[in-house]
This record gives C-alpha cells, structure tokens and sequence, in this order.
C-alpha cells in the first residue's frame, strides 16, 4: 500500500513525533510517503525518519496565499498517486477534495475546531478516548474512531535505582504555560524547597517557546532560579536516553488531549505526576499507574511531589514502577497504533 501523511510544517512537539514514530513503523512493510507544505522543519525532527520513508517538501512560505503552492500540491500528490492520504490537519481537505484517493485526519488535541468541508474526510481519527468525546460532543456527525497514540517503547532506556540523593524532576514539553502550566510546578517547587531545603529537588524543562521569559520571572519571582534549569530543545533520542537518570516527570498542563511524555517516562520506568484533566488522567488510568494533582493548584501538586519523593525510598517502588511500564508496552506501543491504522485503511480500500 502506498501511504501518504501529508502535514503543513514539520516543528517539535507530540504530534510530529507520533508522525515519525507511525511512519517508520509503516514503512517496514508498506510504501510510505511525508509531504511536509510549508517551510517550517525542525532538523533534528526530520533526521529521525528512516530511510525507507520518502520526504517531500513543497517549501510553502509560511501564511503565504500565493496559489502557486496550491496547483504544485496537487500536482504532487496527483503524481504520487497514493491508495490513502492521511492529514494531520484539517484544513488539507481544501486539496485532498479534489483527488479521487480515499483521504483521512487525525485530530491530535482537544479544541480544535473542525470546519463543514470535515464531510470530504472518509474518516476521522482520535489520539484518545479524551479526544474522541471531545469531537463526538462537537461534531455528532464526524463519529471520530479511536486509535490512541503510540511511542517506540523499545527505544527507552530505562531506570533502575530510586530514592538516596538529590530529587530530579523534569518536565518535557513546549514552552507554552498557558497549556501546558509550567508556572504551577514553580510555584510548587518553591513550596517543596521550604519543606525540604535548598537543593534537596530541581526542575529541568526541556523544550523551547514562547513562555521562556514569562517563566524565568516566575522562576525569580517564587525564589527557585537556581533550582530549576531551562536547557532547550533535545533530540527524541537525547530525552530517551536521559529519561533514565530523572526520579519523576510532572505534566501540570491546564488542557491536554493525550500527553506523549507522560507514556514515555513510564516506558523508562520514571514515576509520573500530571494535573487532572482528561488527556494525562486517560494515561494513567485514573490515578492506577501514576499520581495526579488538582489543575493550577500548585500547594497540591506540591504535596504530591512530597508524597513522591517519601515513597520512592520505600521497598516496593521499583517494582510499582515497571508494573506501570509493562502498563504502557502493552497499550501504547507503536506496533500497535501503525497496526490499527493500517486495519483501517484496509477498510476504506476494500482490502
């Protein structure tokens, strides 16, 4: 089957890795194609595709409405001459409507708005059960189906000793608070700093974005500069390396429809903490594989980490810990997700 995934740039964050993720999983046995539109690429992101994955850059200027990249889309996919295209935006539906190839979206986050043409679309997909509802509530008539997401669990290192020196904490994710709510973890580090003193918990961010300044003030103002580190962007390869050597990963997002990160902690077998909305919550099955605190509560989410710390001295941690890891091999892994997408353009082709 020849498979194209079609997305308008190519950045770092959870829906551009889950792309990479599927389509090397594909590419093993299928013929796979990523037209990337705009001039937006993130190198590190685009040097994980596997060579048998073919790239295709339309270099469309950003914003730009010149028609020119419209007719050189189509000509290109027209070319191509897929048995499915897969958008990772809606808004293609514009193009994929006038080509004769059964065409499908999936939709990666909660909130997002969703136009008339989503008709064109033979199927819409769901990153999880929190974006599923979300749409089905919105768009009784879209009927999303539910593929969750999926990482390469194989690829993880893992970690091994717990508890006896200084609690690493990091948080992996864009620098956006407004989501993803990294002031209220400063604001709880700083109530755990007067619990358990200067250098006892740091806080490493990982990621670039527009919040970087907003948070170092946060930082400054809540008297944790020097607990807490901003180291910018890594490679996927990087963070599954360096998962390990963390002692817990805090996801204080304010919304979330799924929550990447989360699934690849507990695959290095790193204990997770994550507000209570929707999309984290799904992951750890309610409080069953992970901790959870009250959304923008930082003196919660603050205790949670007090809890934390106390229990990962205790006998038993390590072996909750891959209990929770076996959790996500089994559910989350990319084999599976490539699968049942494969399942359902199957489906749509009448194979």
């Amino acid at each position: 089957m020849k498979i194209i995934h079609l997305v308008w740039s190519l950045e770092c964050g959870g829906s551009e890795a889950m792309l990479v993720d599927i389509a090397n999983e594909q590419s093993r046995s299928d013929d796979v194609v990523v037209v990337i539109g705009n001039d937006r690429l993130d190198l590190a992101t685009l040097s994980r595709f596997d060579r048998g994955v073919t790239l295709k850059c339309l270099g469309r200027p950003q914003g730009s409405r010149n028609p020119w990249y419209i007719f050189k889309l189509y000509a290109m996919l027209r070319g191509l001459a897929p048995d499915i295209i897969h958008a990772h935006q809606e808004s293609a539906i514009r193009v994929l409507k006038m080509l004769p190839y059964p065409r499908v979206h999936t939709v990666h986050n909660t909130g997002i708005e969703l136009t008339a043409e989503r008709k064109h679309y033979d199927a819409i997909y769901a990153i999880s059960e929190t974006v599923q509802n979300d749409l089905t509530r919105r768009y009784p008539d879209a009927h999303p189906v539910l593929i969750p997401n999926g990482i390469s669990c194989s690829n993880i290192a893992t970690k091994s000793s717990y508890g006896g020196r200084s609690f690493r904490i990091v948080q992996v994710s864009r620098l956006d608070h407004v989501q993803k709510g990294q002031d209220v973890l400063l604001k709880a580090l700083a109530r755990v700093i007067e619990k358990t003193g200067p250098g006892a918990a740091t806080i490493d961010f990982i990621g670039t974005g527009t919040s970087r300044e907003y948070l170092l003030d946060v930082a400054r103002e809540s008297g944790v500069s020097e607990d807490c580190h901003f180291i910018g962007q890594k490679t996927r390869e990087e963070i599954y390396r360096d998962l390990k050597t963390y002692d817990l990963l805090v996801q204080p997002s304010r919304f979330e429809g799924f929550g990447l990160t989360v699934v690849e902690a507990m695959a290095a077998r790193v204990p997770v903490l994550v507000s209570d909305v929707e999309g984290p919550m799904e992951i750890i099955g309610g409080g069953q594989y992970g901790y959870l605190f009250r959304s923008e509560d930082s003196d919660d989410c603050a205790a949670r980490i007090l809890e934390i710390i106390k229990a990962s001295c205790t006998d038993g941690f390590s072996q909750v810990q891959e209990r929770n890891a076996e959790y996500v091999r089994a559910r989350f892994d990319v084999s599976q997700t490539a699968s049942r997408y494969m399942a359902e353009y199957d489906k749509l082709c009448g194979r």
